[in-house]
């Protein structure tokens, strides 16, 4: 199997210690680097007890304060932090000898080196009366802040020479540097040899423009003593494997991560980026063709797809599918299809060209892929996979496959269609929904998160990745919510209600209080020192559990429920479509392409249309009730028949309920059809066929049409009824259409 490691190093090889060198950025180029305190990657936060100059060690304090704290008998951090003395060793200034006009530095009874020689020599007089002689002025302490007059043959005063002679009398520019970080976190890069070095540094200048992970020195310091230990020159003599064997449990696993982010930066600088450099590969590594979504590990591996023949056809098609815009979860799913594709069709690994790529053969293929892979919808995933790669190779003219080298519809196992929803029931909503539930979220960010899922019905990527300006008003005040709508690769609105704008936009104002040149609505925590990265859906998965499992959500039965951020989405569409809103303006609000996708939530909406049919009050012609509620399939065929009824044979006063399998005797004498129904929503039509009717009799009675008078006589008992059985109707909105 191809590795990293083991690549051949013949492009870019030559001069490639002078491009490292190079491409190391002057901050980067010290044998001792300190980082900045509170820098988000390399360094710590400040210690907590004000005016403290130094980075934190433990339980936020730096390692004096903790000595003290320790001391005093740990009291309570916050009120101990507020009073302790700022100043530590190191960051003291030095104390001036207290003869009036003497620059020198205290050695001892408050007096300078020469000084307390002379008062010994005078017998210690009082030294409020003593005036010695004072020397003449002398050059100041070449140290940064420090005021005193150098002594010695050094250039500092005689405190910080002892220090110097201690560090081993390091170049003045050096020392100056040690004074000005005293006591500080540092990478100390000296011990190891030239090469090394400059790879390390190298490797934490790519840490610090990645702005991914910390690194802080204490992590790294243990892995750098133990490579200036092991007698090598440069991270690349060995592969990563003998690194990791060989480093002592000191170093923690922050070390042995940043090794191996170091091995992949030099072997990124020596092997170089893009598909020039990435496609001969047969392992592709990710980070080095910028593809998104892709982490600093992720890789496509080639290699088991044989014959040799097949897997150049399927990274070329990989390429091509990456190129067009299609996402990596896909294209990953693809490759695992073709790996399949590989393997269980007889005798395609020892083929020499694509000719062994039959029709036969692909019908093997697909017995075998049956056996192998039960699951009908993963099957179906795999045979389309297939026959995309197919017609893409013809399409292209890649290879010469055989004309029957093909798939067909009828290949595709029938998917099974579930009626069952993915929405949240409501009697787990009314939980998630309560404020008291929506309280116990600390993060205001996951409670926001949470807001826009229910009430926009986002996917959790898309409102993950909002922009800083997601809110648009109109002319009429209403607010929409802007984002992008990455799995069709386009921008989309939706409307919001005002509660989730005003949640938004004090989401707004948290991230440009904190950071102000930031483009994203919500940002991740850590090792994000501009507000360049937004919060990733993973860690709001996590979250998402911990809060449901802190409320204990149940279902009607008791049981511990478990939702899924897509969920949320199904519940707002299930909703509206519940709400009687339009498919049409469901399929818009979701975004969706086709009404395929928002056809699984119309269904939802003809089962609350039948329930409002069910609880309807529905009568005959002679005003006695009709029952229309059966149970199960009997139910659903009965619903179905209505359905077909009121769309073939709706009437303008009431429906038919005459099979269609059966013909109307009755002509449209429809309200002295036994069959007739009719409902409290038709009364207006009931009384102006009553006035018609009347009408109609007069005018026969007085035309001496009597059989026409007798018929009419009879749809108007008919209508008497009805109307008397409709307006007798209990008031009760369970009744009502």
């Amino acid at each position: 199997m191809s590795t990293p490691a083991a690549r051949s190093t013949a492009v870019g090889v030559s001069g490639f210690a002078e491009r490292l060198a190079a491409a190391v950025r002057p901050e980067f180029q010290v044998e001792v680097l300190v980082p900045t305190i509170g820098d988000p990657i390399l360094g710590t936060p400040a210690c907590v007890v004000a005016g403290c100059v130094r980075s934190t060690s433990y339980d936020r304090l730096c390692q004096p304060h903790y000595r003290r704290w320790t001391i005093q008998g740990r009291p309570g951090l916050a009120d101990w932090a507020c009073s302790a003395d700022p100043m530590v060793a190191g960051r003291r200034p030095l104390k001036i000898c207290a003869v009036v006009g003497c620059g020198y530095g205290q050695h001892r009874y408050h007096l300078c080196y020469r000084h307390s020689r002379q008062w010994d020599s005078a017998d210690r007089p009082d030294l409020a009366s003593w005036t010695p002689p004072v020397a003449a002025a002398a050059a100041v302490c070449g140290v940064t802040g420090c005021g005193l007059w150098s002594e010695l043959d050094a250039g500092w005063c005689r405190s910080h020479h002892v220090r110097w002679r201690q560090r081993g009398r390091p170049s003045t520019t050096e020392f100056i540097a040690y004074c000005a970080d005293y006591g500080e976190d540092r990478f100390d890069l000296r011990s190891l040899p030239p090469r090394l070095r400059v790879e390390i540094q190298y490797a934490l200048q790519c840490r610090v423009d990645g702005e991914r992970a910390r690194t802080p020195p204490r992590a790294i310091q243990p892995l750098v003593n133990h490579l200036a230990e092991s007698g090598e020159v440069s991270l690349l003599d060995q592969s990563l494997a003998c690194w990791q064997e060989g480093l002592p449990a000191k170093v923690i696993s922050t070390g042995r991560a940043f090794l191996s982010y170091a091995i992949d930066c030099l072997l990124d600088l020596r092997d170089g980026t893009g598909w020039d450099a990435e496609y001969p590969q047969d392992v592709w590594l990710l980070r080095r063709l910028a593809i998104p979504g892709a982490g600093h590990g992720a890789r496509l591996d080639f290699t088991p797809i044989q014959p040799t023949w097949l897997r150049g056809l399927v990274k070329r098609w990989c390429r091509w599918r990456l190129s067009c815009g299609i996402g990596l979860r896909q294209v990953r799913k693809d490759h695992i299809s073709l790996l399949r594709l590989s393997r269980l069709t007889p005798g395609l690994s020892d083929s020499n060209s694509p000719a062994a790529l039959t029709r036969p053969a692909l019908e093997a293929y697909l017995a075998a892929l049956a056996v192998e892979v039960p699951h009908t919808k993963t099957r179906h995933g795999d045979i389309g996979a297939v026959t995309g790669f197919l017609r893409g190779v013809r399409q292209h003219r890649w290879a010469s496959l055989p004309v029957d080298a093909d798939l067909y519809p009828d290949d595709h196992p029938k998917l099974e269609q579930s009626s069952a929803s993915r929405a949240i029931p409501e009697f787990v909503m009314n939980q998630l929904e309560t404020p008291e539930n929506l309280d116990r979220i600390a993060d205001p960010r996951i409670r926001l998160l949470i807001d826009i899922l229910i009430g926009a019905g986002l996917r959790i990527g898309d409102a993950t990745r909002l922009n800083i300006d997601c809110l648009i008003p109109d002319a009429a005040g209403a607010t929409y919510l802007r984002y992008r709508n990455h799995k069709m690769r386009r921008e989309a609105i939706v409307p919001i209600d005002d509660r989730l704008a005003a949640a938004i936009a004090e989401q707004q104002q948290r991230t440009l209080t904190k950071h102000p040149d930031s483009t994203v609505l919500i940002t991740r925590t850590h090792a994000n020192p501009h507000g360049r990265h937004p919060i990733g859906p993973g860690t709001f998965d996590l979250r998402l559990r911990q809060w449901l499992a802190d409320i204990a959500v149940i279902d009607e039965l008791g049981r511990p429920v478990r939702v899924t951020p897509h969920q949320f989405r199904h519940t707002y569409a299930t909703r509206l479509i519940n709400n009687d809103v339009s498919q049409e303006v469901v399929r818009r609000l979701l975004d969706h392409t086709s009404h395929t996708m928002t056809a699984r939530y119309a269904r939802l909406a003809d089962t609350t249309i039948r329930a409002q049919w069910e609880r309807a009050r529905k009568i005959d012609i002679h005003g006695q009730p009709v029952d229309t509620s059966g149970d199960g399939l009997l139910g659903d065929a009965e619903w179905m028949n209505h359905n077909l009824a009121r769309a073939k044979m709706t009437l303008p006063n009431g429906y038919c309920g005459l099979p269609l399998q059966k013909s109307c005797p009755h002509a449209n004498a429809c309200l002295t059809c036994p069959v007739f129904i009719t409902t409290p929503e038709f009364l207006p039509q009931h009384h102006a066929q009553r006035t018609q009717t009347l009408q109609l009799i007069t005018a026969a009675e007085a035309r001496g049409q009597q059989r026409m008078a007798q018929t009419n006589r009879t749809v108007l008992a008919n209508l008497d009824t009805i109307i008397t059985a409709l307006e007798s109707a209990p008031k009760d909105p369970k009744h009502a259409c």
